[in-house]
């Protein structure tokens, strides 16, 4: 056991007898504890104990990963209440699926034990596994293993990363990934290995066709709203009377929040995530049209007949039927998310954005090197193209 540095505190009785005890102090969640004992080896016991879950590891012991990743589980848990947390429980359940299968891989490991090549043959280890699996996309087999080292990174750096036992994280020192794998890990699960001539056969009227074909009337308002917008379909779930203001000469729609896996009122994904886009007019009279339609007393927009946020699901569903009564499948499979990828293209295509940062911006996205090489790089060539409300009322004829 590493040394661990307590305290002593000495006072004096009311009988004059002296009394003494052993202080140990940590801070946990911003705020500074301390645990008291007369007993100098069991607070030492316990300061272990504390050490240990808090992350701020200072033993020898082992290090086993069920146990790690207990802590580093309800570390990030509690970190979900705190008012500048992107953490979510979906962003939670997602960890631990990927937990699960390194588990599966490499058991009950001690942490420490833990080399660079040991690191090199779980990722060899990945490739037999994914290959085999349905629901794994071949575009997205590199993407996923590279979701799974991740996820094992962050658990390791819980006990044994910088600044703990170890002076630093071998996940992080190693180099693990060729220059073209980590291009390809980082840009084509959002559709980078498309033809740059794609979006020639899907253009609008392709897209307009996919959303009027759509029978759920909720389904396919938000389906317009991410094919103009570019929001996250968790943003347009959670659209209200007041995101919308059409008073402007120029109608737009502001996102303050997003509906989560568990249909819960949440902020957006990321704080870049609070915006307000421009919309043109046809969808403006579409959205009044629907809000005149609705209940009086009824605030947000998409609500299903109990009254709860329209499930993603359902939406999923209601596409996958289009696409099929269509004969048609979507260039790449990521169901609703594929509207506001589209839009993202589109937005460069046509000129509305030369700039990655104005683009990321209206997309709510806080990592400006991803924008540009996946959108403003590929298709921002044209500077002379329509702008603003005038890009939207030439491209979006939904009537």
């Amino acid at each position: 056991m590493h040394k661990i540095k307590l305290k002593k505190r000495t006072w004096t009785n009311t009988d004059g007898s002296k009394g003494s005890s052993f202080r140990f102090f940590y801070n946990e969640n911003g705020l500074k504890k301390y645990k008291q004992s007369p007993n100098k080896e069991w607070l030492l016991g316990e300061a272990e104990k504390i050490l240990f879950r808090i992350g701020n590891v200072k033993t020898k012991l082992p290090l086993p990963l069920i146990d790690t990743w207990a802590a580093y589980y309800k570390h990030q848990k509690s970190r979900m209440y705190e008012s500048n947390s992107n953490i979510r429980q979906t962003t939670l359940n997602e960890y631990e699926s990927h937990y699960k299968t390194i588990l599966e891989i490499c058991g009950n490991i001690d942490l420490r034990t833990i080399t660079e090549d040991y690191i090199g043959g779980f990722l060899l280890k990945l490739k037999p596994i994914y290959d085999n699996k349905k629901l794994v996309h071949g575009f997205a087999k590199m993407s996923y293993r590279k979701k799974l080292f991740d996820s094992f990174k962050r658990i390791y750096d819980h006990h044994v990363g910088h600044g703990k036992p170890f002076k630093s994280n071998l996940f992080k020192t190693g180099n693990y990934f060729s220059d073209d794998e980590k291009a390809d890990m980082k840009y084509v699960a959002i559709g980078q290995s498309l033809a740059e001539d794609w979006l020639e056969e899907w253009d609008f009227p392709r897209i307009k066709s996919i959303i009027d074909n759509v029978k759920c009337i909720e389904s396919r308002l938000m389906f317009k709203i991410m094919a103009e917008t570019s929001c996250r379909p968790s943003e347009a779930r959670a659209a209200q009377r007041k995101s919308f203001n059409f008073l402007k000469n120029i109608p737009t729609f502001k996102i303050n929040h997003a509906v989560d896996n568990y249909k819960n009122l949440v902020p957006p994904k990321t704080f870049a995530g609070y915006r307000t886009i421009n919309i043109g007019a046809d969808l403006k009279d579409e959205i009044t049209d629907y809000m005149n339609k609705m209940p009086g007393d009824q605030e947000f927009l998409f609500l299903n007949s109990v009254n709860k946020f329209i499930d993603l699901k359902r939406m999923t569903k209601a596409l996958d039927k289009s696409l099929e009564s269509l004969n048609l499948t979507l260039p790449v499979p990521r169901k609703t998310y594929f509207f506001r990828h589209w839009n993202a293209s589109m937005w460069a295509y046509t000129g509305k954005y030369t700039n990655a940062m104005d683009l990321a911006k209206d997309m709510g996205d806080k990592d400006i090197n991803f924008v540009n090489e996946v959108y403003i790089k590929r298709y921002g060539v044209n500077k002379d193209s329509a702008r603003y409300s005038e890009h939207h009322n030439n491209n979006y004829k939904w009537n």
